[in-house]
């Protein structure tokens, strides 16, 4: 374990440059928070590049780290909070360097099977980490951000995601339309949703392969998204609500999907 006692030292630098997004776009690589999160990264597919511990407070995670060849480094107190963007004390203890996804469009589309889901135009990070945390627990094969807003990779939302974001693949597309023909050209069902769909969820098949598609928390999604879908789907709701969060949302979908597949469970049947 090597000591961190300076701030001009080279590579603690350079992982205090990930705090800002155009640094993260550059390198392609982003920070993760909290021990037990990295703790889960270390048997994920996307694995810590080196961890810093404030002053040697994770041994056993330390231990773990090295034992799988990544770097660690003690970092001391007054210097440790430069990787948080925060000038306060936290209970935060170990931060790691991570690499981005370098998953294609193309190779999420094929083959066509199982679910993916396709978050459009999600504008909160912390709904975005929300969204990767349920699709990672739906053991969906990845989600495509079209049109983002927000960073998967900010702090907000990986935090959100409690560590998820190591487990499921994540590919960012600028525009809707190209991961529209994507899904088509690998014959992907396209199931959108939408609070003013006719059809019920649960009235929906939801058997695999689909692209569960899902929209902004304000505006849901786009027209010629909607106007693109096989079928629009719609959870019902009673009381003075008229919406859900996104990720709220998507998890009631995700999991109908799930309970479906478990179960073999005719469309249809009442839950």
């Amino acid at each position: 374990m090597q000591l961190v006692d300076q701030l001009k030292h080279p590579a603690f630098r350079a992982a205090c440059r990930l705090t800002e997004p155009a640094p993260r776009e550059a390198e392609r690589r982003f920070l993760m928070e909290g021990a037990s999160a990295i703790a889960k990264a270390l048997r994920a597919p996307l694995r810590p590049l080196e961890v810093y511990i404030k002053e040697e407070t994770e041994p056993e995670l330390a231990a773990a780290c090295e034992e799988q060849g990544i770097p660690v480094y003690s970092v001391r107190k007054g210097l440790f909070h430069r990787l948080l963007v925060s000038s306060y004390e936290t209970s935060t203890a170990a931060v790691a360097v991570m690499p981005w996804w370098e998953v294609t469009l193309d190779e999420v589309c094929s083959p066509c099977a199982g679910i993916v889901l396709v978050a459009e135009r999600i504008q909160d990070p912390r709904n975005l980490g929300m969204l990767i945390r349920t699709a990672d627990a739906a053991q969906v094969r990845a989600l495509v951000l079209a049109s983002p807003l927000a960073d998967p990779y900010s702090r907000a939302s990986v935090r959100s995601s409690t560590g998820s974001i190591a487990f499921l693949p994540v590919v960012c597309c600028k525009d809707s339309r190209q991961v529209i023909e994507a899904l088509r050209q690998h014959s992907w069902r396209l199931v959108g949703s939408s609070a003013h769909a006719q059809k019920v969820l649960w009235e929906e098949d939801l058997s695999p392969p689909f692209a569960l598609w899902v929209g902004n928390e304000e505006t849901g999604l786009l027209s010629q998204t909607r106007e693109a879908m096989d079928t629009l789907v719609r959870i019902p709701m009673g009381g003075g609500a008229q919406s859900l969060n996104v990720a709220v949302a998507t998890g009631i979908m995700l999991f109908e999907a799930v309970r479906r597949i478990a179960h073999a469970q005719p469309v249809g049947e009442n839950l």
